[in-house]
């Protein structure tokens, strides 16, 4: 993929830029295994999210907002500790849209690691 050719990263043709970093890690979380919102929230702890930092709505619109693009699905699965869940899983769509984010976060941190070195030297 080219950087330069906006139109051939699914992951830059959408809305919500600010929720942009939050569906890379709900792919990720996804692709590793099926989960439920909650314990979504609970494995954002590896990416430095927290309960403070981020609201469930927030975690629930961005979910909404990725099943309606198709890249992830839901079910309702009978749950034995209470209410029934809705469980998202990754689509093929969310697969492909997760190596595009890989793309761009690989090329964010080449530029980020860059600043940072510019910075080191003119110490």
């Amino acid at each position: 993929m080219d950087l330069s050719k906006k139109e051939d990263f699914i992951c830059m043709d959408k809305h919500n830029k600010k929720g942009r970093f939050l569906e890379a890690c709900l792919l990720s979380l996804l692709k590793e295994e099926k989960d439920y919102g909650y314990g979504l929230v609970e494995r954002l702890k590896s990416f430095y999210f927290n309960q403070d930092t981020i609201n469930m709505s927030v975690i629930y619109r961005n979910l909404k907002n990725m099943e309606d693009d198709d890249l992830v699905l839901s079910q309702w699965m009978e749950s034995e500790e209470g209410p029934d869940r809705k469980i998202y899983s990754i689509t093929s769509k969310g697969e492909k849209a997760l190596d595009c984010w890989i793309i761009l976060l690989k090329d964010r941190k080449k530029r980020i690691q860059s600043i940072i070195n510019k910075y080191e030297e003119l110490k």
